[in-house]
């Protein structure tokens, strides 16, 4: 079963704001903060009904921060699922979203290459993480993050898709 909800771009200022980071000065724009999920994969799902959002703030400096909280997940506390950024936007299945966005000239780890953003849910159905990255992430291909059913193994897999936000830029 896939649902389709709608996405909502935010400004810069205020992603910068919501994040508390005082003073910085974002190169070529921010992507703002995106609401989801767009789209939902298979049933039973514990992010049917759940909130989504992304917000990521591209500095000065060439670095990327992204934050993603969830609400609403219908999981045990304790429960971590693996999300990361994909190569491209959601679709009706899966994996329409590609494979997991891989910064060009990033070196290190597959992490360090990636953005990942793995969420352990709380006893009200929530959580939240971020990550910043010393890049920017490649606008000129519209992306999205997919929230994964299982914590995120060192190769970078973590199960099926269950969730997907787009990211939309500008």
């Amino acid at each position: 079963m896939t649902s389709r909800i709608k996405t909502v771009i935010a400004g810069t200022a205020i992603a910068v704001a919501t994040l508390g980071v005082a003073g910085v000065a974002v190169a070529g724009g921010s992507w703002g903060r995106s609401v989801g999920p767009d789209y939902t994969y298979g049933t039973p799902n514990p992010f049917a009904d759940a909130k989504a959002v992304v917000r990521i703030v591209q500095t000065g400096k060439g670095k990327s921060h992204v934050t993603l909280r969830v609400s609403g997940v219908t999981a045990a506390a304790g429960q971590t699922f693996g999300a990361h950024v994909h190569q491209s936007r959601c679709g009706d299945v899966g994996t329409a979203a590609g494979g997991h966005y891989q910064h060009s000239g990033a070196t290190g780890s597959l992490e360090e290459r990636e953005v990942w953003l793995d969420v352990t849910i709380n006893k009200r159905g929530k959580a939240i993480t971020h990550t910043t990255r010393p890049w920017s992430i490649d606008r000129s291909t519209p992306r999205s993050v997919i929230i994964h059913a299982l914590p995120t193994a060192a190769d970078g897999n973590a199960g099926a898709r269950l969730a997907c936000i787009d990211l939309d830029g500008d």
